[in-house]
């Protein structure tokens, strides 16, 4: 496939991740606000995570922590698009287009809203895993798909 074609397929990833989550948290935002349980360990309920990953600092109302946060976040986002242009001439990216289609939607939810839009919870019994998106699943994926990749690597070295 020729180079341009390669770029279009990859600009796929991040379009289709930030589509996906667009339409979830719009659904969120729109039916979500009181809050549904849909069985004993899966609910929505809607939140603004102005904080960082898993809702770390997320009642602070400082404007300076969250100008810092979300500039924070777009170094990441640039690092990480720097990183998928100049290391990976011909290999596979999908994991760094996840995390980037991800990120980008996180990002525009600061701008937007305020805050980092959260509606998926899990919990069994009194314990709960603090609340998602579409996108964060997404970076998860990505970022666990590049740690294993790195060991993979290491481990075919040795």
């Amino acid at each position: 496939m020729s180079t341009d074609g390669q770029r279009w397929r990859n600009l796929l990833i991040p379009f289709i991740v930030i589509t996906v989550d667009r339409i979830t948290k719009y659904f969120a935002l729109a039916h979500c606000r009181g809050g549904c349980s849909l069985n004993s360990f899966l609910s929505l309920d809607l939140t603004f995570n102005r904080g960082i990953s898993w809702g770390i600092f997320n009642h602070t109302t400082n404007a300076a922590f969250l100008a810092v946060t979300t500039l924070v976040l777009i170094i990441t986002i640039g690092l990480v698009a720097y990183t998928i242009r100049c290391w990976h001439a011909g290999a596979p990216i999908w994991a760094e287009l996840l995390v980037l289609g991800g990120s980008f939607s996180n990002l525009f939810d600061r701008f937007f809203h305020g805050g980092v839009v959260d509606f998926i919870l899990i919990s069994y019994g009194n314990y709960s895993w603090p609340m998602f998106n579409f996108a964060d699943i997404c970076i998860v994926l990505g970022v666990g798909a590049m740690v294993f990749d790195v060991y993979k690597r290491e481990w075919n070295k040795s």
